[in-house]
């Protein structure tokens, strides 16, 4: 097989009995297959239909392990293999099951900026970052204010990682370590804590004229299920709860 990219392509295995061998390494759940640029390469599928590939146009400045016109094997944490292999099954069940979706505006964008972040979590579990690259904690919290105003300046609008990146002058994985070292999490769960907000603030407004999903999916939220579920553990009502005319402010003594 050839293999050609501007950017990356990953494989995953998605059944845990399945495996594969690459240029006679064997690759088994958790591991990742890796190819970046142009490569010729020899696999072997004991079963077929059960590699999921994924391939990116551009992946600069993501901290992504790997050599350019080399397919290789990369293992991460359990974890977050399970997590990046249920985002690939979740986004091929919307495309099976609710195509029309994939036609709305953004959503095409969203899905490929949470497989990016999904996938940036396991590469980081594969190949961590140096401590003597690590920036200083003034000059993490200085880039965490300037994310903060950049977010703020842009409310509504559905914002991906590598642009954001871009508009302040460092790498995915920079701000990556800045937002885990000044908030305490991830960058995608951060910046989907920031867009849960967003949509709270349209609800409360009342928007008729916008039904829930669509209000979702213009803040970047694709699968239904899980942005409920989210905005349920963090707001402790449903969508439908905060929508409603008859709602109560918690706040408010009875």
């Amino acid at each position: 097989m050839q293999y050609s990219t501007t950017g990356a392509i990953i494989g995953l295995m998605m059944d845990d009995e399945a495996s594969l061998i690459l240029n006679g390494v064997e690759g088994r759940a958790p591991a990742l297959l890796l190819v970046k640029g142009t490569t010729r390469c020899d696999i072997v599928e004991h079963e077929a239909n059960l590699v999921a590939l994924v391939n990116f146009d551009s992946v600069d400045d993501r901290g992504w392990p790997g050599e350019v016109d080399r397919a290789q094997v990369i293992a991460t944490e359990r974890a977050r293999f399970d997590a990046l292999r249920a985002m690939v099954r979740d986004v091929l069940k919307l495309a099976s099951h609710c195509p029309d979706t994939l036609a709305q505006p953004n959503v095409i964008g969203s899905i490929e900026e949470s497989i990016l972040q999904a996938v940036d979590l396991a590469m980081a579990a594969a190949s961590p970052a140096p401590e003597g690259k690590r920036l200083s904690l003034s000059h993490y919290l200085a880039l965490i204010r300037k994310f903060d105003e950049f977010v703020a300046a842009n409310a509504g609008r559905t914002l991906y990682s590598a642009d954001v990146a871009r508009q302040l002058g460092v790498s995915v994985r920079t701000l990556h370590n800045a937002v885990v070292a000044i908030r305490g999490m991830s960058m995608h769960r951060y910046m989907r804590l920031r867009r849960l907000w967003s949509v709270r603030q349209q609800l409360l407004r009342g928007n008729a004229s916008q039904s829930i999903k669509a209000i979702a999916l213009v803040n970047g939220f694709w699968h239904m299920g899980e942005f409920t579920a989210a905005y349920r553990d963090l707001f402790g009502e449903t969508p439908q709860q905060t929508l409603s005319p008859d709602r109560k402010d918690p706040n408010c003594q009875p």
